[in-house]
């Protein structure tokens, strides 16, 4: 049997109040009012929300005049807030196409804003519409990310709902230990903060598994406690579910009675929804009860009216279960033909759903469903050629049966095989997070060392090389050179350790972090050479791009290196360095007007190999360009 799953919106569904009713009434007073232009678009941004716990139908009407005025006064910030609310009111309804389009919708908007933190909140509701439409690996990535990000900021608020999330995941993925760990440690915060409405799903869900486990008693009593919560929550969706859930338990339980007034109750609750798709869901159970009963004509009567509502609505979980519970009803009817019909149609739909789901199965699936579909002909030539035969005809019907049934059971557990590898990516990807922090923490205490004990003797070899120095009278030219030569050659080499330690020490560089060592670096340079005039320019869209540390310390030494040429060889009096984006690459330039030098006599030290093994190391390229009027090096990464 089929159940109705809730998921856990932290954006969707986070904080909708018993009260719903009386604050859109007030909205709608205000409203009344006239007031300004943005005040009014915020009314009808807070009222897609409030109404998507009430009617989804009002919810999607006042989000589309909530997009329409934001658009007029340019407010981008509302038209995000305004596209997750669709968003949610859609999937509610279970339009998760349209649901997903208005997620992105807002996730564009704060990605251009650099609202992090708004990104990450929309990537949990991302992974809740890919767990409903099975798609479980980009799913779980999704949660992991928002765990670890939120985490990191010591959000537990969300940190607990994603969890719950997490937990509904390996539900779907029929990983029910897992399932209850992490609903339980959900549900101990949930119920220390009082939140209300999460409470509701997480027991619902709790509910759920232990259905599937076939205890009804644990269940029962999960859902029970569900009942309580939603109520006060005033989430109408969760309240149906819970009594639609509690309805199949008494109807397996043949207690027809108590199974339809559930069920009316359940149509009570979504009625006031105003969603098609709801509504629909629910009469799938109503005619499953009558196929119980043993009301086929009535229960045809159901599923047919059902079928085209779930075509139209592209809703292939819904529409599966009712080609499937079509087929009993019309063996019992002594339809051969259209049992065979939709015998055809459910396997077709239900390869069609695991090949959406499972991409890197779809060759294998769509090979075996062409077996399956041969052999089917195969057993339906047969059948037409001894339709005379009564006896015959019910003999390969149930073969038939038998065969489609085997044929399930293997599929079934073809997709078990496929969870448990899931499942298994999913915990080494966990393994790798964890070994990336254990390098980070070596990389750490390398650093620490090499500060500690490294950068300790060079300071000793500075300060002894200054005491001998003026501690006695050196008159040996030579050797008072010697020795200066020494102090600066370890006062140089500190700074070059101590830029190591930083590269170490960051997992990602910034164009900005290296415009701040480069002009660090610059100023020393100026200290030696007062003559020369350096510019530094880095454009605006580079600013916050991202490399890794190899790839930063890699551009930082290129640049030093050709910095250091200038000074040494060039006699320049302005050196420029200039780095902007081009199309799909970073241009990274060094040019000085000094005297350059002909470059096809010049031999190539190891200052200029450097330059270019660094740059070829990270997949860049290094190209020099020398005359009388300068020299210009030109990096492209």
């Amino acid at each position: 049997m089929k159940k109705l799953l809730l998921f856990i919106f932290f954006i969707s569904f986070a904080a909708h109040s018993q009260n719903a009713k009386d604050i859109i009434d007030g909205l709608k007073i205000e409203l009344k009012t006239k007031p300004d232009a943005k005040r009014t678009a915020t009314i009808y941004s807070d009222l897609t929300w409030y109404y998507t716990s009430v009617s989804i139908d009002s919810a999607l009407i006042y989000g589309n005049k909530a997009i329409l005025e934001s658009t007029k006064l340019n407010d981008s910030t509302l038209m995000a807030q305004t596209y997750s609310d669709i968003a949610a009111a859609y999937f509610r309804k279970g339009d998760y196409k349209n649901s997903k389009s208005n997620y992105l919708n807002a996730y564009a908007i704060r990605k251009a804003k650099k609202d992090f933190n708004g990104l990450a909140k929309i990537n949990i509701n991302l992974g809740s519409i890919y767990t409903s439409t099975l798609q479980y690996k980009p799913a779980m990535k999704a949660y992991l990310d928002a765990i670890q990000y939120f985490d990191k900021n010591g959000n537990d608020q969300i940190v607990n709902t994603t969890k719950a999330n997490v937990g509904l995941l390996f539900f779907e993925m029929k990983n029910y230990p897992k399932a209850i760990k992490y609903l339980n440690e959900a549900i101990v915060y949930q119920e220390k903060n009082n939140q209300t409405d999460k409470i509701c799903t997480s027991y619902l869900t709790l509910g759920n598994i232990f259905l599937e486990l076939k205890d009804t008693l644990k269940a029962t009593k999960y859902y029970n406690k569900s009942m309580k919560f939603c109520k006060e929550a005033g989430d109408k969706a969760a309240v149906s579910s819970v009594y639609n859930n509690i309805g199949n338990i008494k109807s397996n339980q043949n207690k027809s009675k108590e199974a339809n007034d559930l069920f009316d109750k359940a149509k009570t609750e979504r009625d006031q929804l105003n969603s098609d798709l709801t509504k629909a869901t629910l009469q799938i159970n109503i005619a499953v009860d009558l196929i119980r009963n043993q009301k086929f004509e009535e229960a045809k009567k159901v599923l047919l009216n059902l079928k085209e509502i779930f075509i139209n609505q592209n809703s292939n979980d819904n529409l599966l279960l009712t080609y499937k519970s079509l087929i009993p009803v019309y063996a019992y009817l002594n339809q051969p033909d259209s049992v065979n019909y939709y015998n055809d149609k459910s396997t077709t739909l239900q390869l069609k759903i695991q090949e959406t789901s499972i991409s890197e199965q779809t060759n294998e699936l769509e090979t075996k469903y062409q077996t399956a579909k041969k052999e089917k002909l195969l057993l339906q030539k047969e059948a037409e050629a001894k339709q005379k035969n009564t006896t015959i005809l019910v003999l390969s019907m149930l073969a038939f049966g038998l065969l489609a049934f085997g044929y399930l059971i293997y599929r079934q557990q073809k997709l078990k095989n496929i969870q448990q590898e899931q499942e298994f990516e999913l915990q080494s990807a966990i393994a790798k997070i964890e070994n990336q922090n254990k390098l980070q923490e070596q990389r750490l205490s390398i650093s620490r060392d090499l500060h500690d004990n490294i950068g300790a003797q060079l300071t000793f070899i500075i300060s002894s090389v200054d005491n001998v120095k003026y501690g006695f009278d050196i008159q040996n030219e030579k050797l008072n050179g010697k020795l200066t030569n020494i102090s600066s050659f370890a006062k140089d080499t500190i700074v070059e350790l101590r830029d190591t330690i930083w590269a170490m020490n960051t997992n990602e560089i910034t164009y900005e972090d290296l415009e701040v060592r480069i002009h660090n670096f610059i100023e020393k340079a100026k200290e030696a050479k007062q003559e020369i005039t350096f510019s530094f320019k880095i454009d605006k869209d580079l600013a916050t791009k991202k490399l890794s540390s190899v790839e930063g310390m890699n551009v930082y030494r290129t640049i030093q290196e050709a910095i250091n040429n200038s000074l040494k060889y060039a006699n320049a009096k302005n050196i420029k360095i200039e780095a902007k984006k081009e199309e799909n690459q970073t241009k990274i330039t060094i040019t000085d007007d000094g005297i350059g030098f002909n470059e096809t006599e010049i031999h190539y030290g190891n200052g200029l190999n450097n330059m270019k093994k660094r740059i070829k190391e990270i997949g860049g390229k290094l190209q020099i360009t020398s005359s009388e009027k300068g020299t210009t090096i030109e990096v492209l990464i």
